[in-house]
């Protein structure tokens, strides 16, 4: 067992150690300014060339653009990493500027690759795709072409580029300005101050109902007089996402998100159908919730409504209970899970400058990646450790395998491993866990995170859909067709076992993701669902299942989802594989009852 270093309070002191990756911002500019050059001699060595490429040649600038892509990705990675732990710092936030106007530019000078690639006739390329040359980017090269039907020309690609900032960027802003900039008074227990949107979205967690409502009542209020912007800005972007799909030739506003994803329509629907028929999985819950708390019925304020959260957990615990879970399971995966401790890769305490939340960074190909935590000593903390070092080993396995060009997953596979090292973590913690209190808050929190992502996520991508056929009518997304939109998808994920309040009409207002990326949540429902399927699996097959995940991890996204998941033996075209997912949450239920 590897010694765990000591640390204070709410992880005091647990800091990790960028110089790894770039020995400082001169360095990363330095090397920055190279990767364009690389980007510009590239173009000017193979501009024009690709139809008369052999597999070698193929090989020989495949190894050039991931030499690049590794470079810009390091850079980025350190640019992005130290401004999320001191976001304040004038230096970073330059740095970060640079790094993404030399995007642009390498982007614009590499974009021909792609469109000469994918312009030659399928009997070429099914030449060169054969060739051993071009073997640990097959994947990667055959996926650019299933964009084949939809690209445009190169001088129209670039036009499209280059209107970006005025066409679609303009309105995201302004959307992005318009919820940050919200300030509103309210009175959390220590006297009236500003919150933002999300500081008052924390007050659903808080133990006190009155406080729940209230937060939520004042949220809905300082959203209202600002639907005619936010609405005026998705009606704008779904119309110029709608002219997208039409000069494209997509068959529909999903067709691209699926395409990007690598899942076939009738896949996603018969996941969605699947999850819309267990909506009562959740319906039990909430009323049995709803008793807990003397009601006699729940309000949307009351959904995460604490029921007892158990012991702390100090940093150092958390990190021997991760490690012993991924031990249980592998001891291969807890080494590379160690290393990201003893290599000073995880950035744990929380201060003042530092971005909230968690996440693992990918960095590079030929680089490790690092993790952001915010450990404040409570059990959610443990479960979040545990998916960030999820992730971690996804990037570690599938970068000792795979190119710059190939090892990053696409996210309906992305989060299955983060998802699924939760659950080993959930399980270690439930056959060892002691205080009775802690276990039942273990289970609920579990149970609630995957109500979360799975019903309310999949609920959201229909909304859009909603959002998108209106559009696609000529009808103009006011706020109130928006709310009607948003109302009806809702009563059918709570039906009756939850109160939704008036002002809740405007929840689909503040949502990042509809204006960022459209049906980007349904492949959080995918990868949730996917990863309690492994669960079960897993359990059932006990050792013989370890060998067959850590190949799963190599993969990364060298592969489909369906061939990935296919080696287990999961049909993803067949709706029984997703209620064998909604079993493992039924079960889930059962422990909470």
């Amino acid at each position: 067992m590897t010694a765990i270093a000591a640390s204070g309070p709410r992880a005091q002191g647990v800091r990790w150690d960028l110089s790894r990756l770039v020995a400082d911002a001169g360095t990363a500019r330095s090397l920055l300014g190279d990767s364009r050059l690389a980007a510009e001699a590239f173009q000017e060595r193979y501009h024009g060339r690709i139809a008369s490429f052999g597999a070698a040649d193929l090989g020989a600038a495949l190894a050039e653009l991931a030499a690049i892509e590794n470079a810009v990705s390091r850079v980025g990675s350190y640019a992005g990493l130290w401004r999320s732990v001191d976001v304040n710092d004038d230096e970073a936030r330059d740095l970060e500027a640079t790094v993404e106007q030399e995007y642009v530019a390498i982007a614009n000078a590499l974009r021909f690759f792609e469109l000469e690639w994918i312009a030659l006739d399928d009997a070429a390329a099914g030449a060169l795709l054969e060739a051993p040359e071009v073997e640990r980017d097959r994947h990667h090269l055959a996926t650019m072409r299933r964009y084949r039907p939809h690209k445009l020309t190169a001088p129209e690609e670039r036009i499209w580029a280059e209107r970006s900032p005025a066409a679609t960027a303009a309105w995201q802003n302004l959307f992005e300005q318009t919820v940050a900039n919200v300030k509103v008074a309210f009175d959390g227990g220590d006297g009236a101050r500003d919150h933002t949107v999300d500081e008052l979205l924390a007050y659903v967690h808080a133990g006190d109902r009155a406080l729940r409502i209230g937060a939520l009542d004042t949220l809905y209020a300082a959203l209202e007089p600002l639907t005619p912007v936010l609405a005026h800005c998705y009606d704008s972007l779904v119309a110029d996402r709608l002219v997208d799909d039409r000069l494209r030739s997509y068959d529909g506003p999903m067709a691209q998100r699926n395409l990007g994803n690598e899942l076939e329509t009738p896949v996603v629907e018969a996941m969605m159908a699947a999850i819309e028929a267990r909506h009562d999985i959740a319906h039990r819950w909430y009323r049995h919730k709803a008793g807990l708390l003397g009601l006699g019925r729940l309000h949307l304020a009351d959904q995460y409504a604490p029921l007892g959260e158990g012991r702390s957990f100090p940093y150092a615990e958390s990190r021997e209970i991760v490690r012993a879970a991924f031990a249980r399971f592998s001891g291969e995966v807890e080494a590379v899970s160690e290393a990201f401790f003893t290599e000073r890769r995880v950035d744990a305490e929380p201060r003042q400058g530092k971005r909230g939340g968690a996440f693992c960074a990918s960095v590079a190909q030929d680089a490790d990646s690092f993790i952001l935590l915010n450990h404040t000593d409570r059990l959610r903390d443990v479960m979040t450790m545990a998916h960030e070092l999820g992730h971690g080993m996804h990037f570690t396995y599938a970068a000792r395998r795979q190119t710059a060009l190939s090892f990053h997953a696409g996210i309906a596979i992305a989060e299955v491993p983060s998802t699924f090292a939760e659950l080993i973590t959930f399980d270690y913690l439930m056959d060892r866990e002691t205080d009775a209190d802690t276990r039942a808050a273990l289970v609920r929190q579990e149970l609630e995170s995957s109500f979360a992502t799975v019903f309310r996520q999949t609920m959201m991508a229909r909304y859009e859909s909603d959002a998108y056929a209106a559009r696609g009518a000529g009808r103009t997304l006011t706020p109130d067709r928006l709310a009607a939109f948003w109302l009806d998808r809702n009563d059918r994920q709570y039906g009756d076992a939850v109160e939704l309040p008036d002002g809740y009409r405007f929840g689909w207002s503040y949502i990042p993701h509809f204006i960022s990326t459209r049906f980007y949540t349904y492949a959080y429902a995918f990868a949730h669902l996917a990863s309690l399927v492994l669960y079960a699996v897993w359990r059932e097959e006990g050792a013989s299942f370890v060998p067959r995940y850590l190949a799963f991890l190599e993969l990364g996204g060298a592969a489909s989802p369906q061939d990935q998941l296919g080696a287990f033996g999961i049909d993803l075209a067949d709706e029984a594989t997703w209620h064998r997912g909604l079993d493992e949450m039924e079960r889930l239920l059962e422990l909470a009852l």
